[in-house]
Parts: structure tokens; C-alpha cells; sequence
């Protein structure tokens, strides 16, 4: 069972787009603003990283696969 969402991912890969440029530290407020994500998804994405990448990779994967 996904632990998150669709949409979490989603909003994750935003996040993941704006750090992946290298242009802004990531508690920066441009650099969220950059995303558009509210403080609160901007906040899940910083807090739950490492687990919403493993569940985007394995997502991709299993597109890929198919």
C-alpha cells in the first residue's frame, strides 16, 4: 500500500524540479514560490522527501515496466 498520494507525488515532483536547478537553497521562500505549493505541501514534500522519492522512482519504474 502507497503511503502517498498521487497528488503528493505530483506536488513532490515540483519540488524536485526547483532543487534539481541548483539556483535556490530549498528553505528559501523564492524557492517555494517557484514550486507552487502552499507552505503546507511545500512543508510535506522538505518533511517526507525521502520516502516520496522512493515512492516516485518505484511509480516510474512500474509505468516503465509496463
Amino acid at each position: 500500500m502507497s503511503k502517498h498520494s498521487n497528488e503528493q507525488i505530483v506536488k513532490w515532483e515540483a519540488y524536485e524540479e526547483v532543487r534539481l536547478e541548483g539556483q535556490y537553497n530549498m528553505f528559501s521562500p523564492n524557492a517555494r514560490d517557484l514550486t507552487g505549493l502552499s507552505k503546507e505541501e511545500y512543508s510535506y514534500c522538505m518533511e517526507n522527501y525521502s520516502s516520496l522519492k522512493e515512492q516516485a522512482i518505484a511509480k516510474a519504474e512500474e509505468q516503465n515496466d509496463s
